[in-house]
């Protein structure tokens, strides 16, 4: 089983916007591309942070070891942050105002996703009068980020009809 922590932004909706679920542990992708891991995670601050860092590390380590010693600063260096990277990614989070709702465990994302939602007894705290009111009335008449449809906009689900219908 794996360990997902969940993160949920102040005010999320009710049809679950604003929920993330964050994998517990080592993470692989960013052991072998963690540039690429860092831009498929928007995390931008993170990434000039570690490219700074690690060019860096590089240029003293170059001014004062041999080219095996380079190989092996820099395997520990991308080794490090694999085993960082989701927590930088909780910081990330927190950063954008997001709280840790809670831990669950699945098999795999969708799994834990599930396994959240059926307990889910909606946002813990109320949005900002503020956000309320742009997610509501925004200019043009649109919503602010997009609704999901809601179960009864599908239609009947093979030959089952609509409740109440």
């Amino acid at each position: 089983m794996r360990i997902y922590t969940v993160h949920e932004l102040s005010g999320a909706p009710v049809d679950g916007d604003g929920i993330v679920l964050v994998h517990e542990g080592f993470s692989w992708p960013a052991l072998f591309a963690p540039l690429i891991w860092l831009v498929y995670q928007r995390l931008w601050l993170a990434l000039l942070l570690y490219a700074v860092a690690t060019s860096v590390l590089m240029s003293a380590a170059g001014a004062i070891f041999n080219d095996t010693a380079i190989v092996i600063i820099a395997f520990a260096v991308q080794f490090g942050f694999a085993v960082f990277a989701n927590d930088v990614r909780r910081w990330t989070l927190a950063l954008r105002g997001y709280d840790e709702a809670g831990v669950v465990t699945g098999r795999n994302l969708v799994e834990a996703e599930r396994e959240f939602f059926r307990h889910w007894q909606g946002p813990s705290r109320p949005a900002p009068r503020s956000m309320a009111v742009a997610r509501t009335a925004a200019p043009g008449g649109g919503a602010v980020w997009p609704r999901r449809p809601l179960a009864a906009d599908h239609g009947p689900i093979g030959l089952f009809p609509n409740a109440g219908a």
